[in-house]
């Protein structure tokens, strides 16, 4: 499923920019992602939340800033807090990598 890949890319992304699969930064503010439910038809959605600030003990404290939103073919309808152009990489590097394990099926 390329939605399943476009995530795998994300994942990639965000552990480059930060060590954690779920969190990058964008113009200064962090962001964190939570996969949410997938829809009957294979679409992917989930929360956005960015960092609003550290407790005194240290934990941080993090707010919804939007949602995430891709479809079964990979293509990512709504991702805030990631800019277009990320956003655009992303869903090419899970259709690659979904036209390369179609490839390898065949000639299997």
């Amino acid at each position: 499923m390329s939605a399943e890949l476009t995530l795998e890319a994300l994942s990639s992304l965000c552990r480059k920019d930060s060590g954690d699969s779920q969190v990058w930064t964008n113009k200064g503010t962090t962001y964190h992602w939570n996969r949410g439910k997938e829809t009957a038809d294979g679409m992917i959605n989930g929360v956005v939340r960015k960092l609003a600030g550290v407790e005194a003990n240290g934990n941080k404290i993090w707010v919804v800033a939007g949602s995430i939103k891709i479809s079964k073919s990979g293509e990512i309808i709504r991702f805030t807090g990631m800019p277009k152009k990320t956003q655009k990489i992303l869903q090419g590097v899970g259709n690659i990598t979904a036209q390369a394990e179609t490839k390898a099926l065949e000639t299997a």
